[in-house]
């Protein structure tokens, strides 16, 4: 999910009346929306004219899929999101295209909603307009479900087809949910679950012939190991956020111009900018982490290494599947997405030294930091609500084991973090 402001009671009630009395994907209990801080201004290239021929190679091809057919639409995230962009602008080396669908409110009565028929498609221009989409339509769907991975991926497929670029960043923008989803439209009452989503992108991959250079999630608590893993083909970067993303989201103008001013950089530069910018924005309480998914399998073999250490010493064992250790553990807005760092020092806090399960857990935490990670977002030392987020979300219940879902993902499948959490589950029901 990404923090939203409450809704005018008018509003609350057309889209209740509205949208076939579904659960809505609303913040309730999120508190008050920070404001990003201006990050530094880069100077921007000169835009490319509106006619510019788009089979022209780019060194750059950002593909953003803006879903505001939900509260984030309504309350005017996605299309200041998307003047964003047009501020910056596509340039003859980078070119921007979105894809959106905005559910909004009539502004003459402030309680009618809108419904956007469909989603377009925009070849981002720039334009000094802040209040207004002003670039040119180049598609139109009458039937979009932006629910949907397969929607998700027509639009990744026209946009390699029509801008082929030598570098590709994804980036899916709306609510997420860890490992349970992301991306709700709150009309079909749709969204991607992760396992769909992977499957979506590894067609991406396989269309462009290489795996795609970024795939960013401009959305909360998707900075998740089994999140990440099922998506290890078909990027070589992936940016999110370990907490909840605030309304605003990413900083699209000081990205895009730096993306602009520097072409050149790879997959790993782009996504630390995108952090980087991100973190300079909302100093306060960013999570935002870029990692490289060839590091994944090294991570996943150090994990079960730590696991097998752990579930090997009984003492580890009782330690590490202690409740109330468990609830110490830093955690984000869903109480079974933990910092995997974070926990495993707690752990090997309590363990002694020449402990095989503590020196396991030097190795992954060295795995994560030095290998894994290619960028974690910088905060300053005196604020410490996010002092222990180092990077890597993971999944530990403190009661209920969800099996159906969590086992829906290839993580469960290859590494033995399901039988270390089954056991824990085993232990507790002793």
């Amino acid at each position: 999910m990404k923090r939203a402001l409450a809704l005018t009671f008018a509003a609350i009630a057309a889209l209740a009346m509205g949208l076939k009395a579904q659960e809505l994907s609303f913040d309730r209990a999120m508190s008050e929306l920070p404001s990003p801080v201006a990050a530094p201004a880069v100077p921007a290239p000169a835009a490319v004219p509106q006619d510019a021929p788009a089979a022209v190679e780019r060194e750059w091809l950002v593909l953003v899929f803006v879903n505001g057919v939900n509260d984030l639409g309504i309350l005017g995230f996605a299309k200041d999101d998307i003047n964003e962009m047009e501020a910056a602008g596509s340039t003859d080396r980078v070119a921007v295209v979105v894809e959106f669908g905005i559910l909004g409110i009539d502004n003459n009565t402030d309680r009618n909603l809108q419904f956007q028929r469909g989603s377009k498609t925009i070849y981002v221009t720039r334009d000094a307009d802040a209040n207004t989409i002003t670039s040119p339509v180049i598609y139109n769907s009458n039937t979009a479900d932006m629910g949907s991975e397969a929607h998700l991926l027509r639009f990744i497929k026209r946009g390699l087809r029509q801008y082929p670029a030598r570098k590709v960043a994804v980036v899916l923008w709306n609510h997420g949910a860890g490992r349970l989803g992301i991306a709700s439209d709150d009309v079909t009452g749709n969204e991607m679950s992760i396992d769909r989503l992977g499957f979506a992108l590894n067609q991406a991959a396989k269309t462009l012939g290489r795996k795609l250079d970024v795939f960013a999630m401009d959305a909360c608590l998707m900075q998740m190991a089994s999140v990440a893993y099922e998506f290890r083909n078909a990027a070589d970067v992936i940016v999110a956020s370990e907490e909840v993303i605030s309304g605003p989201g990413y900083p699209y103008t000081p990205i895009l111009n730096r993306l602009a001013a520097n072409p050149g950089m790879g997959a790993e530069e782009l996504g630390r900018v995108i952090v980087d910018s991100f973190g300079a924005s909302y100093p306060d309480d960013a999570t935002l982490s870029a990692l490289r998914t060839s590091a994944l399998p090294a991570f996943r073999q150090a994990l079960d290494g730590w696991v097998s250490a752990v579930r090997s010493d009984p003492r580890a064992f009782a330690v590490a599947t202690d409740l109330a250790l468990l609830r110490t553990v830093s955690r984000f807005h869903y109480e079974d997405s933990k910092d995997l760092i974070d926990y495993v020092d707690k752990v090997a806090a309590r363990l002694p030294e020449g402990s095989a399960a503590k020196a396991a857990g030097e190795a992954l935490k060295a795995q994560v930091r030095g290998v894994l990670l290619a960028r974690n977002v910088a905060r300053p030392a005196r604020y410490s609500r996010y002092s222990a987020a180092n990077g890597l979300a993971i999944y530990i219940p403190a009661l209920t084991y969800d099996s159906a879902n969590y086992e829906s993902l290839t993580f469960a499948g290859d590494s033995l973090w399901d039988d270390f959490l089954l056991d824990m589950m085993s232990e507790r029901l002793k």
